[in-house]
């Protein structure tokens, strides 16, 4: 997708994820990339575009607890990787997505204002 087009900025992100597509849960050993709005998970399956699913990404660090959870669908797969959009967050999940996002952002202003004006998901 043209960068033009993108609503959130990407900032790459080494922690694992989760994906769950119906009965099936896969592994991520890291994440492509990240935004406020989704992400795009390595993994080699090819769920079903316009599924719903859930995605968890677990926080590295001391507190290795924290756990972003959201609910999203497949917006693009092919053998490599999966694109999600993210569609439902808890406040909490939001809070710590918005940090990652502007702690990794390679521009900390753009991505303040983009929160700024879409402090939910879109």
């Amino acid at each position: 997708m043209d960068a033009e087009k993108r609503r959130f900025s990407r900032v790459i992100f080494d922690s694992r994820a989760k994906l769950t597509v119906g009965e099936q849960t896969l592994e991520a050993p890291h994440i492509n990339d990240l935004s406020i709005g989704g992400c795009l998970l390595p993994m080699a399956s090819n769920p079903e575009v316009g599924s719903p699913c859930r995605v968890a990404i677990y926080l590295p660090g001391a507190d290795s607890s924290t756990v972003i959870r959201v609910e999203g669908e497949v917006v693009r797969t092919d053998s490599r990787q999966v694109a999600i959009k993210f569609t439902t967050i808890d406040p909490d999940s939001l809070y710590h997505l918005q940090n990652i996002v502007l702690h990794n952002s390679p521009d900390a202003d753009k991505a303040e204002e983009e929160i700024r004006h879409h402090p939910g998901l879109i």
